[in-house]
């Protein structure tokens, strides 16, 4: 059985809790352990009647006779701050609110008065407004806060009579959403109830057997519920009555364009298409006013890019909008170069979560590892440029408001590891366009080519909120499909506590969004302070998997793919729970502080390990370095051990191309990768790496090797512009300088 809902050491102040819902919901919070103050102002349901201060402390008495905890107050609910101060004065704090004081004042429209009018607005909506103010502050400090709006079906339908009644109602209910969202970050929230029972508003209405079945009782356990710290609902609306209970939400025509552009708009316009203004199939529920707003604008934008429709029947939606998007699937972006050097990886490592605290990430940081590698997730930021150069609001035939704009999913797969450094070529294409009614999905597929060799791909899922609703397709087989993890505890778990300078690190990678940085702007976007970006936190996951599986051996990594499920603010830790099934490692990331997942039906695909070796060209054979140790080695034959005595060491060479290691030389007297091997001996030079270990590496590429050969480049400042890598006793490049100049005579 599922454990008890308990309110030990919670505040509770119920207003208008002398009988009725108020006395059954302030009973049972003491049942379960909550200190509770009744506020009572005493008086009739029209509020006319002298306050008797009997119901309050009745209340009182029968929750202290049960061993709870309980204190009266008489204020009216207009004096907000009294009785929250009362509160405060008894228990020290204050933790949920219940707006539930009411009267009524019936009368048909043309007999309202206005005194009528005033006192039913002054105690349902001003009164909840009044204490609910008094308390909010407390609650936003304690980071935590439960509020109850009470409306009424007359607020959501209308009733005859209770005009002025049904206008507080309703109000309460935009106070309450709008509590709802700026509560939010400080754990407040605010929900809203319109219930059917029987109490002293009703007692004269109802017949006995109809206010017997609808008792305050069975309306108790939802206010209970949603009051709960485990309860995560927040700015929603339910009806609840006799047993029953259900959630309201708004629904949405898809309605017409009833307008073109540079055209008036005409009640004739707006009677052609009435019935389809008011066609409910294909509606949608927007639960946000942006979302609202957001559609609005969408229109907009179709009218100004279109110009405009004047009709959009049902029946053509689905032809609508493929014909809208036909301009927009399989539009190429402008092709674009991205270049960078062993700099923008090490920026991107150290971004993503890479530390000197970790040996094994050494090899991303320091581009003098003998096996400095560059992270295979910096591919996103090989193809981010149309997504975050703005490019995406130039689509034709597609309007993308890019303030709108959401990353929704990501996927990345590599052909082969990338190059330490490079420039890559890059096409970009509009793959797909999606309408999932609150929003479209814009699928763009960016390939990346080292000359003409395909590097790899990323196809970017991209939300445009808003934009949705005119019918288009919801799936497509261009999609990379997101994959739910395992059923099952995962196979492993590894932790990263992000800095707070997190995004302004990351950012540097090409990501200039203020959204990351700017306090002003993220407030504006209705977060508590600048959120980190999704794809730092797909590095840290990535980084994470490659570790545990595969020993941070980049040429075993394949693809990855992820879901953006929420924020991540900078400072917080990331969890990453991995699932092991054949290659395939399934994972998901949460906030270890708060427990919310923030990338979901995530998986990376291995290459086995037998399939990771890297293919270097023909033993070197293209390479122009390799004419060179030929050379040297067949010099050395007649002057190697005079060499060898002077220099006494033994060389390695690390020779690149495109960025990747081609060929090593050992200048020695073993055989292995080129290097170079004067220590004792005659001295040898051979292909391979040294046999034990070398008194200096160095890695360059063909191109720079030859000029430095050739007298073109200063090695010096070849080192300097770390164009040539060194490890070792660099001192001894001194007498290999010699051996090049004065031995080799090339």
């Amino acid at each position: 059985m599922a454990s008890l809902l308990r309110f030990h050491g919670r505040v509770v102040l119920v207003t208008g809790a002398g009988g009725g819902l108020g006395r059954s919901y302030a009973l049972a919070f003491a049942e379960r352990g909550a200190s509770v103050v009744v506020n009572d102002l005493g008086g009739d349901m029209k509020g006319l009647s002298e306050g008797s201060l009997a119901a309050a402390d009745k209340v009182v008495e029968e929750i202290r006779s049960k061993g709870g905890k309980a204190v009266a107050n008489y204020d009216s609910v207009e004096a907000g701050e009294k009785i929250v101060r009362a509160a405060l004065e008894a228990f020290g704090r204050i933790d949920i609110v219940v707006n539930n004081a009411g009267i009524l004042r019936d009368n048909s429209f043309g007999r309202i008065s206005d005194e009528d009018w005033d006192i039913i607005h002054r105690v349902h909506l001003r009164g909840s407004f009044q204490v609910t103010r008094a308390a909010w502050d407390h609650m936003k400090k304690q980071k935590f806060g439960r509020i109850i709006m009470t409306a009424s079906a007359s607020g959501i339908y209308g009733n005859y009579g209770q005009a002025n009644y049904s206008a507080a109602k309703l109000g309460l209910l935009g106070l309450s959403n709008t509590l709802a969202i700026e509560g939010q970050k400080s754990n407040i929230h605010c929900n809203t109830i319109a219930p059917a029972a029987g109490s002293r508003m009703t007692q004269n209405i109802m017949p006995e057997d109809l206010m017997e079945a609808l008792k305050p009782d069975y309306v108790a356990p939802l206010v209970l519920w949603l009051c709960h710290e485990s309860c995560e609902e927040n700015g929603s609306l339910f009806e609840v009555g006799g047993g029953w209970i259900g959630k309201l939400r708004w629904e949405r025509a898809l309605g017409a364009i009833v307008r073109e552009k540079n055209q008036p708009m005409t009640p004739e316009a707006v009677r052609a298409n009435w019935k389809q203004i008011c066609d409910f199939d294909n509606a949608t529920t927007p639960q946000r006013i942006q979302e609202s707003i957001g559609g609005i604008i969408g229109v907009l934008n179709k009218i100004d890019s279109e110009g405009g429709v004047s009709t959009n029947p049902t029946s053509q939606a689905s032809s609508t909008a493929t014909s809208a998007f036909a301009g927009a699937i399989s539009h190429k972006l402008p092709s674009f170069s991205s270049a960078y050097t062993e700099l923008e990886t090490i920026m991107y490592a150290l971004g993503v979560g890479a530390s000197i605290k970790e040996p094994k990430d050494r090899k991303f940081i320091y581009e003098g590892s003998t096996d400095f590698s560059c992270l295979p997730t910096f591919g996103v930021i090989i193809a981010q440029k149309p997504i975050v150069g703005g490019e995406l609001s130039e689509i034709p035939g597609l309007s993308v408001n890019l303030e709108k704009v959401l990353h929704g999913e990501q996927y990345l797969e590599l052909y082969k590891p990338l190059p330490r450094a490079g420039n890559l070529r890059c096409e970009a294409v509009i793959a797909d366009v999606l309408d999932k009614g609150s929003g479209l999905v814009v699928l763009v597929d960016v390939y990346s080519y080292f000359e003409e060799e395909l590097m790899c791909y990323n196809q970017f899922s991209i939300f445009v909120v808003g934009s949705g609703g005119i019918g288009g397709k919801r799936t497509s087989d261009k999609a990379k499909v997101a994959v739910p993890v395992p059923n099952r505890p995962p196979d492993a778990v590894l932790r990263d506590t992000t800095s707070l300078n997190q995004a302004a690190l990351y950012r540097l990678s090409g990501d200039w969004n203020p959204l990351h940085i700017d306090p002003n702007f993220a407030a504006f976007a209705g977060f508590d302070k600048p959120i980190l970006h999704g794809l730092c936190t797909f590095g840290f996951s990535a980084r994470h998997v490659l570790k545990q599986f595969a020993d941070n051996d980049v040429s075993r990594f394949k693809a990855i793919k992820v879901r953006f499920a929420k924020p991540v603010y900078p400072g917080q830790t990331l969890q990453t729970e991995m699932w092991k099934e054949g290659n395939r490692i399934h994972f998901q990331t949460k906030v270890q502080e708060t427990g919310d997942i923030v990338i979901s039906n995530a998986y990376v695909d291995l290459l086995p390990k037998s399939d990771t070796s890297v293919k270097t060209p023909s033993e070197g054979k293209e390479l122009q370095s390799t004419l060179v140790f030929e050379e040297i080695g067949r010099r050395l034959k007649d002057i190697g051990h005079e060499v060898a005595k002077k220099v006494n060491a033994v060389f390695e060479w690390h020779i690149t191309k495109g960025g990747h290691t081609a060929a090593k030389w050992t200048l020695c007297e073993n055989t292995c990768v080129p290097a170079i091997d004067l220590k004792g001996g005659s001295g040898k030079v051979y292909q391979g790496p040294a046999k034990g270990s070398a008194d200096a590496t160095f890695t360059l590429s063909d191109e720079d090797f030859m000029e430095v050969v050739l007298g073109k480049l200063d090695p010096q400042k070849a080192f300097f512009s770390g164009r040539l890598k060194a490890r070792g006793n660099i001192m001894l490049s001194q007498k290999l300088q010699t051996i090049l100049k004065d031995y080799a005579k090339l």
